[in-house]
């Protein structure tokens, strides 16, 4: 009797835990069915799991085929797997012309979806680079000009370029922030013809050994070549360097020592820091305390090599989107020229050379910022606030400066220019800010 005790417990436990086991799977399938595909997808694609979260989306689109937002989704997630992935296997140009189905598909549905334009945008320009990596000119033009012909490239956007542009010196080297301001300024440099002497490099991609080398052949017509003393082999054997802080000594050009005021034997000295570190354990010499091993990445070691292969002859510049992560410290020796910050031999803070007073003067004149109100209209929220951003934040050192200078007339006239042409109600917080800022 005993023994049948003991077995009826066990079924009854057994039952019990079929009970809880059944009720956690109901659970979750009515948790599932909560939460929509849509939804579903967007926690994928956070997750890293790329296929999961596009196989998603094909599902909700058999459920909702005019949802503008899926197409876009199905752009944009396609897109990254292709390109900010690890490389994809079987990668072609069907697989490209999918993508510019679902965007094409999304703005159709929505022609104000400005976060669809600007990725296909992005698609263009990175067929565009495929392109130069076979140097064909021809075709370089045709997907920035398919970029423009789909509306992609907003007025504002264009005048945005033109005034980056138009902020550099003579046959300089632009080092952009990312594909954003690198595409209008190739679109406006090919497509218009607009500042060819300027070479435009997107700083992110400097690690590429096929990219360094282009940069120093360059292409004829369509990107002016830039002076880089390493060898092809050199080149494809790009990698991470071992490195520890090293102060790099960088001539200078003679028009830069007479314009800094800088004696004879004066260099630029770049403290170059290592921004890659391992986990591995290292000593350089024996009886030397062991560290964690650090590196130089291929990016900052073409940045080094460009500035020191160039600095004499260009003048170099970084748009002010530049993530200061990619710039190592460069940002000391920063002057602001409007919508681009110029490298010079000196550390700039505290010191007049801070801002190019003539080129912000330059940039507030009413006819070049006509086009800006056009973001209103024409807005594409994964860029937009920090383009447009750029003018007020380079508004207020202007100000500062005929602040300080005494020059009442002059930032009277700045103020009434923010009020009538960039106070447009984009972001009511920020504009409130900067016209505080301007009354102090």
């Amino acid at each position: 009797m005993a023994g049948n005790g003991n077995n009826n417990k066990t079924v009854k436990n057994m039952n019990k835990f079929f009970s809880l086991l059944t009720a956690t799977i109901i659970s979750m399938t009515v948790f599932s069915q909560e939460i929509s595909l849509k939804e579903q997808a967007l926690e994928k694609f956070k997750a890293e799991h790329y296929y999961d979260a596009i196989n998603l989306l094909e599902q909700a689109l058999k459920q909702s085929p005019d949802d503008a937002e899926i197409y876009y989704y199905l752009g944009w997630f396609n897109h990254y797997n292709a390109y900010d992935s690890r490389p994809l296997k079987g990668y072609d140009y069907a697989f490209s012309e999918r993508i510019f189905e679902y965007l094409d598909k999304a703005i159709e549905l929505n022609p104000n979806y400005g976060d669809a334009k600007y990725f296909y945008s992005a698609e263009c320009g990175s067929l565009a680079m495929n392109e130069m990596q076979n140097y064909d000119a021809e075709k370089v033009k045709y997907y920035y000009e398919l970029a423009f012909k789909k509306g992609t490239f907003p007025k504002w956007l264009i005048e945005y370029g033109k005034n980056m542009l138009a902020g550099c010196g003579e046959n300089a080297i632009l080092f952009t922030g990312g594909d954003a301001d690198f595409n209008i300024c190739s679109y406006l440099q090919i497509c218009e013809n607009f500042r060819t002497d300027v070479t435009v490099i997107p700083i992110g991609l400097t690690d590429r050994p096929w990219y360094v080398s282009f940069l120093k052949k360059g292409l004829e017509n369509t990107v002016r070549k830039v002076n880089i003393n390493l060898t092809e082999e050199q080149i494809m054997d790009i990698r991470p360097f071992k490195w520890r802080e090293t102060n790099i000594f960088i001539n200078i050009s003679p028009v830069d020592r007479l314009k800094f005021a800088l004696p004879e034997d004066f260099k630029m000295e770049w403290t170059v820091m290592p921004d890659l570190q391992s986990y591995r354990m290292h000593s350089k010499i024996e009886g030397e305390e062991a560290t964690r091993r650090t590196l130089l990445s291929p990016q900052r070691a073409i940045l080094l090599q460009i500035v020191e292969d160039n600095f004499t002859e260009r003048p170099i510049y970084f748009s002010v989107g530049a993530d200061p992560s990619f710039l190592g410290g460069l940002e000391e020796y920063f002057q602001n020229c409007g919508l681009v910050n110029r490298l010079t031999p000196i550390k700039t803070a505290n010191t007049q050379y801070q801002i190019d007073v003539a080129k912000l003067e330059e940039l507030f004149k009413t006819e070049n910022i006509t086009d800006y109100k056009d973001v209103k209209k024409n807005n594409f929220p994964r860029i937009s606030g920090a383009v447009v951003y750029g003018y007020p934040f380079v508004l207020l050192k202007l100000a500062n400066y005929y602040r300080l200078s005494g020059k009442e007339n002059e930032l009277k006239q700045l103020k009434k220019l923010y009020e009538n042409q960039l106070k447009i109600g984009f972001n009511t917080e920020y504009e409130e800010y900067i016209t505080k800022e301007l009354e102090k």
